[in-house]
């Protein structure tokens, strides 16, 4: 009985209890799919499967509780959620804590979603996505930095353009970017001219110019910090926060074949982008780090600790999946279905992350261009002026 009494108790007066010996029919289909794929402890001759303890029904969801005599592994949580959505053809989400929890919804996830129907939020916030429970966003100021994988062409750039234009819009004269494009800048260059935008890399030696740079700026905002006797950005009054954005970050991985001055080059990039992910957060500095081959080359200790958001479009393997997101899942994502994401801080929620095409970008905060001198490196590591 205190088992029983231990279960959250749902507030919602739409939602109704089922007993035990209810026999609805997604629990059917459910116990079917237990036999099948063998979730199940063998106790002599016979199988032992997950019991049905609650069931709760509303004008949205279905939600089932299931006793187990053991927790269930991530990737099996994984196979039944994935398995259970094409069967039933809804979306269901799957979790284990201390019970089995598979929650069924009424709606369907969208298949596709405008930027142009992206709520306003307040603050430092960037829209993730939608699914059918609704928008996520996140907030900079609480989780600075975050990490962004992804085959190519499934929607981790435009993610990026979406996270930039919303900053832009929102907050003009605040929001500054750092970007390398390492993709040679065909993604990002025609931005360059952005009052918002410091600089553009597109190679990486520019991108050691670039991160320099950000380097330099954070030392001499610590010194100011620690002549104010601030902590963090958040409890001081500066206003204005500094994007660094990096697509493809897998172009500065130190490789055998490489020249000793190429990998010194790139190996001082990955130095500073290490110093960005531990210090940068509380100096009002925040990280975007996007790679279509999540390796644990590429998703370095510091970058990847200090990301607490992880956010993956589809991936080929479930080691990949592993390395970005710290689960599965991101391998079992529709092939079919582009800008469909996973995004995980204390939990992996699926969400479609909203499509946004250059011509809005451009409507939208193509009136900040401005003339720009550029100070860029030459190949002697000297800098020369270029009208931008």
């Amino acid at each position: 009985m205190w088992e029983l009494m231990a279960i959250p108790i749902v507030t919602s007066a739409a939602a109704l209890w089922f007993g035990r010996n209810t026999s609805s029919e997604e629990h059917q289909t459910v116990q079917r799919i237990f036999e099948q794929y063998h979730i199940c402890i063998k106790e002599g001759k016979n199988n032992r499967y997950p019991q049905l303890v609650r069931e709760y029904k509303s004008t949205k969801r279905i939600k089932l509780i299931y006793r187990t005599s053991l927790a269930l592994e991530e990737k099996t949580l994984r196979t039944l959620q994935q398995v259970l959505s094409v069967t039933l053809d809804q979306e269901v989400n799957v979790s284990f804590k201390k019970w089995l929890i598979i929650e069924i919804s009424k709606h369907k996830m969208p298949s596709y979603v405008s930027y142009q129907d992206v709520p306003y939020r307040k603050g430092w916030v960037v829209p993730l996505g939608k699914n059918h429970q609704g928008w996520y966003f996140h907030h900079f100021d609480h989780t600075p930095h975050t990490t962004i994988s992804g085959t190519t062409r499934f929607g981790k750039t435009v993610m990026m353009k979406v996270m930039m234009t919303y900053l832009i819009e929102h907050h003009p004269w605040d929001a500054q970017f750092m970007i390398i494009d390492l993709k040679g800048g065909l993604e990002f260059d025609r931005y360059k001219n952005l009052q918002q935008v410091k600089r553009i890399a597109s190679n990486p030696l520019e991108a050691l110019y670039a991160l320099k740079q950000v380097q330099k700026d954070m030392k001499e905002r610590m010194d100011r910090f620690k002549h104010q006797g601030w902590s963090n950005i958040v409890d001081t009054p500066l206003s204005q926060r500094l994007f660094v954005l990096i697509d493809e970050a897998a172009q500065l991985t130190l490789e055998k074949f490489m020249e000793k001055e190429e990998k010194k080059t790139l190996a001082q990039c990955q130095f500073i982008l290490s110093e960005i992910a531990r210090l940068g957060g509380a100096l009002g500095v925040r990280l975007v780090y996007g790679t279509q081959y999540p390796t644990s080359n590429v998703l370095n200790g510091s970058i990847k600790q200090n990301a607490d958001l992880k956010v993956s479009f589809r991936l080929g393997s479930d080691y990949a999946s592993k390395v970005a997101l710290d689960a599965y899942g991101a391998e079992t994502l529709p092939s079919d279905i582009k800008g469909r994401a996973l995004i995980k801080t204390h939990e992996v929620k699926e969400v479609q992350v909203p499509y946004l095409n250059h011509e809005e970008i451009w409507k939208r905060i193509g009136g900040y261009e401005v003339a720009k001198q550029t100070v860029v490196p030459n190949e002697t590591g000297e800098d020369y002026v270029r009208l931008g």
